[in-house]
Order: structure tokens, then C-alpha cells, then sequence
């Protein structure tokens, strides 16, 4: 039977893009957001009235879009953005300016005028086109386009425009609701101006999320120092920072640079998705401190090196103090939560208990109340076990010279450590043993039944991936079953957290890497790939390049930048002669045939040598008999050998 298009459910927008459609907040906030994304420094708004008859319709100058570019945005469910277009974008060719970091990832914020209209029509022109198109939905589609006019050259200008048409929603949406919103965002930098009716939004707008200060630079003059808290954390930190303005232009990006982290937000993240500060220091200009594109401040410069730390220690003590009668309220539910066991302690184990609760509270603001509670009660047991004066008494009864006495002690702790790591050499030759015995009987089957093995593995291929950071990545697993085109499909439904064929598996384990300025996850900064082939091929250029399609299929997709580090394993029984030396793809990505055997002889040596090490190992010279009954099993008594009714002697 023919396969015909796909059907959608008329709940199906709701579905996917969430409260982008259904959440007028969440809506106008995306919308705006698209206008920065183009580069747009001037957006005009008007909200959708039922009693006026009036439409939705917002309008800016960015870039815009050609008809082609609309075309494949629009009709992209899962348009990727930043694969597409990168994590920045550039001005227009008449505008100058900084390079602009961007909201959107996914593409779900064209579906957010559905919010404000029923249907809408899209007006936009660049480089020289000009389009204009309907977007509409309707029961069984989600998305319906209908071009209404096009014109391919000699339109000048460029920007987009979304009007509402059709039925206009009941919106309980108020104007001063949404200039809050947009104000508490989109205010750090002056060159983006965004105007509801004729009215441009300002700080005046957000009057209770907003609180200003001037704060004196000793031999250089004063700044303003604005602080806009939008009360309720957002996804990311983008916004949000710190934003340096100089004779009322914006100097770089506004966002938390790494020196902010260090002396501000120690490790604050709720706050860095929270608050916004601007920075209005005008002498800096005078003093030759700002970059000649005004990308940022020049280093060394005495005036912003002093006017940066003065600004960030004010800063610092703004989030100190908002901060302060959220942590009493922590300290004191934490105080009373521990109260009945710190009330058996000693004045001073007291006092000591509740200075380090007092300090936990004040210096680890990501710290719980339950996890603060836990650690109290930790260190008021330990209170309660110094009380007793264990140790005075036990070295009071010691001899003055009695060193073995106290060498005792020492080693009962050493010890304990000793047989945690025994633990995990123990289960690592374990790991090899199983590996030894599915590999004696390879089969199809077994080939998928070693990748989940390996996962536990990666320490055998080196120290470099001996990290809990590597885990399987199901995501990328997934876009690599769609390439295979595998008609039977055979164990590909059973695991998914690696890809099953016919004759191998392959199992991608990535690392993630985090943004410098943001500390966001951003991206793989590692990524191993093992591809394990059934017994009886060989392995050689073919094998190492199927790897190499991976790995560029994944680039191609945007899961892997061009400079996220891969190495990638095949593994068999046999390698073609002349095909032992590994595959490299520039500096990033290195290809390894290597023998099963080969493998794990490396990983038996790595442990042998390291469980040698552990029990010659100077502290445990004199606890062999102790270690040697850790390892022993314990033995039991077979129930055939006992006979009926008889007990064991």
C-alpha cells in the first residue's frame, strides 16, 4: 500500500510548541526575540484588542528573509537554528554594529503569533525580494503556507512584518504586562529599541523590577549602576549579565564574562538567570579603555581594570544583601530541623555546629535546605563523638613512645580506602572476564550484546576516557539508525542506546562541553565512537571510513561542532595487512582498527599492574591477612553433601 503524507491532530501544535502558542507571555517574548535574532534595531507592536477589532502586528528592520529562506524555515518542524545559521548573528550591510548572540535553537518561536491570531500574513524583504505569505492552520495541518504576492528584484530595504488576520483571540493580555516583560529582557542594549503602539519601552516600565545606584571609581568619576531582576529564573543566561553602556552605546555582548563568576555569582546560577545589570560609565571612553568597534575594553587599561572591579565587588553586595532574608529563612529552618540533636552538645560543639551552618548558608547558595541539613547532622555526631574524648583517652593510655599504637588507627582508615578501590578493580576484571567468555563464542548476537559492556569499558582504550563525564548519547544513536536504512531493522528496536546490525554495533559515548561565558552546556567536546564487528571480517579502509560517515553525518546534523575532539574504535578479529595505522581527520578526529584480543590484554595489563601497586603499597604491608579474607569468598556449604537430618559438624 502506498504511504500517503502524515496526519496531525489538531492538538498537535499545542503539543509541540507548548505555551509559545497557548501563553501570551511566553509569545510576545519570542517574537521579540526573532527581531533580535535579525539583527533588528528598531520593533514596533501592536497588541490585539477584541473590543477595537484590532490585530496583532509587530514589525522590525533586521535582516528579513528571501522567499526561498522563509520557505525552508517555515516548513521545518524542527528547524535547527543555530546548525543552520550559527550561535551569532551578523548586522545588516547598512547597519554597524557587533555580531549579536541569539536566542533561538529550534525554530518554535514563528509558531508564537498563533497565540495573538488565528492565522497571520508574513511581509519580508531582502536583498532586493519581497514576498508576502499566509500562514493559516487547520484541522488535520499544522502548518498551511499560501503565497499571496512575490517580487524577485528592485525592492529596497529590509525587515519582516506579522499581521494578524482572521478571528481575533480574548486575550487577558494587558499592554503594561507586556512592556514588563520586554522591559525586564530586552533593555540592555540602547540600540534596540522596541515601541508598543507609538510608545518605545524604557525602564520607567518596569519600576518593580528595577533599582539604581551610583557607585563612586576613585580618580575617575561615577557610574550608574542599573539592576533589573526579572523575579522568576529563565532557561539560560542569555540577557542577562552584566551590560557595559558608554555615552549611551552598548560596548560588547551583555552576559556574565568569567571574571564575573569568579568574584560575583560564585556559582549563583538562579541569580545569573535572574538578574540583569547595566553599567553606565561614560568617562571610560575618555579614557582610551573601549575598543575602536566597541567589541569591548581594551586590556590592560587602568581605568577599566579599576572601574570593572569596583563595579563588580557593588555588584556582588547587591546580590548579597537581595539575597539575605532568603538564606535567614534557610538558616533558620535548618537550625530548627537539627535542633534536638544539637542541644545534646557541648556550648562550644554547639557554637561550632551553628558557625558552620551559618557559613554554608552564607558562602554555598546552591546548597538545599535538606542538603545543608545533612551536613550538619554529620558534623554534630562528629561533635558528639568528640564530647566523649575517645581519642585524649586512647593517646593518654599510650606509651610516650608507643608510634604503633597511633599507626593503627591511621591504617583501620587507610584500610577502608584500600578496599574501595580494590572493589573497583575487582568489578573491572570482572568486566574482562565476561568480555573473555562472550568473545570465546562470537556470534551475531553476542557481537550486541558486547556494546553494553564497553560502555562500562572506555577505561580499557585509555586513561583519557577512564571519566563518568562519557555517556552514551541516545540522540546521536538515533540519527544514525536513519541513515542505515536497515529493512529488517534487526535489534534495533531492543536497545537504545546503541545502534544493532547485522554484522556489528555502534555506540557513541560523548563528554559535553560548556560555554566560557555562560558555564551553559553547549555542545560535545569529546565523543568516542566503538564500532564492534562480528567475527570473520577483517577490518580496513572500509571499516574506518564507515566511522569517518558517522562522524560527518553528525557535523551535518549540528550535533558535532568541526572542532569537538572524536576518537573513534573499531574492533574485530582480524585487520587487513597494511591496515593497522589508525585514520586521521585533521587534528580533531583519529580512527583505530584494533584486535579483541588486543584490547583486552591492554586493559588486564592496566589492572594487574595497578592491583600490584595497591597491595605492595608500604600502608598495607602489615594488613595482608586482612585484605586477603576481603577477597577470599566466603564459603558455603554445598547442599548435596549434607545429608537429610543430619546437622553440619
Amino acid at each position: 500500500m502506498e504511504q500517503q503524507s502524515l496526519l496531525y491532530d489538531e492538538r498537535f501544535l499545542e503539543s509541540y510548541a507548548g505555551s509559545i502558542v497557548t501563553d501570551p507571555s511566553t509569545a510576545i517574548v519570542e517574537l521579540v526575540a526573532n527581531c533580535w535574532d535579525a539583527y533588528a534595531t528598531d520593533v514596533r507592536i501592536s497588541l490585539p484588542s477584541l473590543k477595537d477589532q484590532r490585530q496583532f502586528k509587530i514589525e522590525d528592520n533586521g535582516k528579513g528573509m528571501t522567499r526561498a529562506e522563509f520557505q525552508h524555515i517555515w516548513r521545518t518542524i524542527a528547524y535547527n537554528r543555530l546548525a543552520a545559521q550559527g550561535e551569532r548573528s551578523d548586522p545588516p550591510v547598512d547597519v554597524v554594529g557587533i555580531p549579536r548572540m541569539v536566542f533561538g535553537k529550534n525554530g518554535k518561536g514563528r509558531f508564537a503569533s498563533f497565540c495573538f491570531a488565528s492565522e497571520y500574513v508574513v511581509t519580508s524583504r531582502k536583498d532586493g525580494q519581497e514576498f508576502v505569505c499566509k500562514v493559516r492552520r487547520t484541522a488535520t495541518n499544522p502548518l498551511v503556507l499560501d503565497e499571496i504576492s512575490f517580487r524577485a528584484e528592485g525592492v529596497s530595504g529590509h525587515g519582516t512584518t506579522i499581521e494578524g488576520t482572521g478571528a481575533i483571540p480574548p486575550l487577558l493580555f494587558t499592554e503594561e504586562k507586556a512592556r514588563e516583560l520586554i522591559g525586564s529582557r530586552f533593555l540592555a542594549n540602547p540600540a534596540f529599541k522596541v515601541y508598543i503602539g507609538r510608545r518605545q519601552i524604557g525602564f520607567k516600565d518596569i519600576p518593580a523590577l528595577l533599582s539604581q545606584q551610583t557607585v563612586e571609581v576613585e580618580g575617575y568619576g561615577k557610574v550608574q549602576l542599573l539592576h533589573i531582576d526579572t523575579k522568576k529564573a529563565d532557561k539560560t543566561t542569555k540577557q542577562h549579565g552584566i551590560a557595559w553602556w558608554v555615552q549611551n552605546r552598548a560596548v560588547g555582548q551583555c552576559k556574565w564574562s568569567r571574571s564575573d563568576y569568579e568574584r560575583i555569582l560564585d556559582g549563583r546560577t538562579s541569580e545569573a538567570k535572574r538578574f540583569t545589570f547595566i553599567v553606565q560609565a561614560d568617562f571610560l571612553n575618555g579614557q582610551g579603555a573601549v575598543l575602536d568597534d566597541w567589541s569591548g575594553f581594551k586590556e590592560p587599561n587602568d581605568a577599566w581594570l579599576k572601574t570593572r572591579e569596583v563595579v563588580q565587588d557593588r555588584i556582588r553586595q547587591i546580590i548579597f544583601e537581595g539575597g539575605k532574608a532568603e538564606r535567614e529563612s534557610r538558616r533558620g529552618a535548618v537550625i530548627e530541623r537539627i535542633g534536638n540533636t544539637v542541644n545534646t552538645l557541648s556550648p562550644v560543639s554547639k557554637d561550632r555546629v551553628e558557625s558552620f551552618v551559618n557559613e554554608v548558608v552564607d558562602l554555598c547558595p546552591n546548597f538545599g535546605e535538606n542538603e545543608i541539613v545533612q551536613l550538619s547532622t554529620i558534623l554534630a555526631k562528629l561533635e558528639q563523638a568528640k564530647s566523649r574524648y575517645g581519642l585524649l583517652d586512647l593517646l593518654h593510655r599510650c606509651d610516650a613512645n608507643d608510634y604503633d599504637s597511633l599507626h593503627a588507627i591511621l591504617a583501620e582508615w587507610t584500610i577502608g580506602m584500600a578496599k574501595l578501590v580494590l572493589d573497583e578493580i575487582q568489578n573491572r576484571l570482572k568486566l574482562i572476564g565476561e568480555l573473555r567468555t562472550k568473545l570465546k563464542q562470537v556470534g551475531l548476537d553476542e557481537v550486541h550484546e558486547l556494546q553494553p559492556l564497553f560502555e562500562r569499558g572506555l577505561w580499557m582504550f585509555g586513561a583519557q576516557f577512564d571519566s563518568i563525564e562519557f555517556t552514551s548519547n541516545k540522540g546521536m544513536t538515533t540519527v544514525i539508525k536513519t541513515i542505515f536504512k536497515d529493512e529488517d531493522g534487526k535489534g534495533s528496536l531492543r536497545r537504545p542506546d546503541f545502534v544493532a546490525l547485522p554484522d556489528s554495533s555502534v555506540g557513541f559515548y560523548a563528554r559535553a562541553s560548556y560555554d566560557e561565558e555562560s558555564h551553559d552546556e553547549d555542545g560535545v567536546e569529546h565523543l568516542v565512537i566503538i564500532d564492534l564487528k562480528t567475527t570473520g571480517l577483517a577490518l580496513g579502509s572500509r571499516e574506518k571510513d564507515q566511522v569517518w560517515k558517522y562522524v560527518k553525518e553528525l557535523r551535518a546534523r549540528g550535533y558535532l561542532r568541526k572542532t569537538t575532539r572524536v576518537d573513534g574504535f573499531v574492533l574485530g578479529d582480524r585487520i587487513e595487512q597494511g591496515e593497522n595505522e589508525p585514520r586521521t581527520e585533521g587534528d580533531e578526529v583519529k580512527i583505530v582498527p584494533m584486535l579483541y584480543d588486543t584490547i583486552l590484554i591492554r586493559a588486564e595489563k592496566r589492572l594487574l599492574n595497578l592491583h600490584t601497586k595497591v597491595k605492595d603499597a608500604p600502608f598495607l604491608v602489615d594488613q595482608q591477612d586482612e585484605l586477603r579474607k576481603f577477597l577470599e569468598p566466603i564459603p558455603v556449604m554445598q547442599a548435596e553433601l549434607v545429608e537429610e537430618g543430619v546437622a553440619p559438624q
